[in-house]
């Protein structure tokens, strides 16, 4: 039992501390989101790199640098490898960014075209633990311009 108002105080002063503490211990970890930079190679029809690991459900910010050539490029993140060349034919009609309008729900994040030398970003959640092919979809960089998203659980 505490003995007088000023024990009491104490005590309520270290409660609020650790419910403070809690509080601030939250937002620590949304500082765990990731931004990765690819780097899309027009000289070689690439993407830099190839491969990108990453927890699942974590926010991700993929920035695509455009570095050099005359080609430009973005960066689609597809549901299912199977869709490709469905995905590539319907981005080669649609034109602009080259991301089909209508096969959006195949999708699960992209960027609008970055011209050369320019930079353009995308922020969604790491889907479930699996592995995820993106690609470029201008048309004719499809079939070499892929890479492999890994979401580790």
């Amino acid at each position: 039992m505490l003995s007088n108002r000023s024990e009491m105080r104490a005590v309520i002063h270290v409660a609020a501390f650790a419910a403070f503490a809690v509080v601030l211990a939250s937002p620590l970890e949304a500082q765990s989101d990731t931004t990765i930079t690819v780097r899309a190679a027009s000289s070689s029809l690439e993407f830099l790199p190839s491969t990108i690991v990453v927890k699942q459900g974590r926010r991700v910010t993929l920035r695509l640098e455009n570095v050099g050539g005359t080609l430009p490029h973005n960066f689609v993140l597809v549901k299912d490898e199977d869709d490709l060349d469905a995905l590539a034919m319907a981005a080669m009609q649609e034109g602009g960014n080259y991301v089909p309008k209508d096969m959006k729900e195949k999708l699960l994040a992209f960027t609008t075209l970055a011209s050369p030398g320019q930079t353009v970003e995308v922020t969604f959640v790491a889907p479930p633990a699996g592995a995820y092919t993106y690609v470029c979809l201008v048309s004719g960089h499809s079939g070499m311009m892929l890479g492999s998203l890994r979401v580790l659980p």
